[in-house]
């Protein structure tokens, strides 16, 4: 599918610096997010890490009890995912294009999965990847903000464009989309601490 060149660009970056991206985010993950999303699945259900890039949440969710594949299209990021994890499903794709079949996870993890992508098409792309979910926890986790693929510079990764989204805007993503036990916090990010914050936000889908 056609993608946005200014997503094609962001893509480049974590090709390029995945290793050092992994290793600056090594020790700050959401150890307790992974918990709660773990405790609102069934044990060794199948759930989706949208966005996987270099495995950076899939070790501490199969810590957890379930069992992620790992969805990402910088191939830089999967191989340094599967040198972590060799046996682990990885699959380079588009989010908006994956080759699932319906109700095929029993969770959904989305870190930073829509921080790349126009937010124009969050809603649809949100809703696509629901069509694969029977049901279970869906968690997102995004830049707050209002910006539509800004270009910023990462101390990591270099050049980028970033998307964001309100704390209202996320509650509304997924109310309108009939998520229940909706909780939404803003978080200082790993890496720049509360000059880039983050909307995170955790919710329960049911058929």
């Amino acid at each position: 599918m056609e993608l946005d060149e200014r997503t094609r660009v962001s893509v480049a970056a974590y090709d390029a610096h995945a290793a050092e991206y992994q290793s600056a985010l090594r020790l700050k993950r959401p150890v307790a997010d992974v918990r709660r999303f773990a405790d609102m699945a069934r044990r060794g259900d199948l759930v989706l890490d949208g966005g996987c890039g270099p495995a950076c949440d899939l070790r501490l969710l199969r810590d957890a009890g379930v069992h992620p594949v790992g969805v990402d299209l910088a191939m830089g990021a999967l191989r340094e995912a599967r040198m972590l994890l060799p046996r682990h499903p990885l699959v380079q794709a588009p989010l908006q294009d994956l080759p699932f079949r319906a109700r095929s996870f029993g969770g959904l993890w989305l870190s930073g999965a829509f921080t790349n992508l126009p937010r124009g098409v969050w809603r649809e792309t949100f809703a696509s990847l629901l069509e694969l979910l029977d049901s279970g926890p869906v968690y997102l986790a995004c830049y707050r903000g209002t910006r539509d693929l800004a270009e910023v510079e990462d101390p990591i990764l270099g050049r980028l464009h970033i998307s964001e989204a309100t704390e209202a805007e996320v509650e509304a993503l997924f109310t309108s989309h009939g998520l229940t036990e909706v909780s939404i916090e803003v978080r200082p990010d790993p890496i720049l601490d509360r000059r880039r914050p983050w909307v995170v936000a955790l919710g329960r889908f049911s058929r």
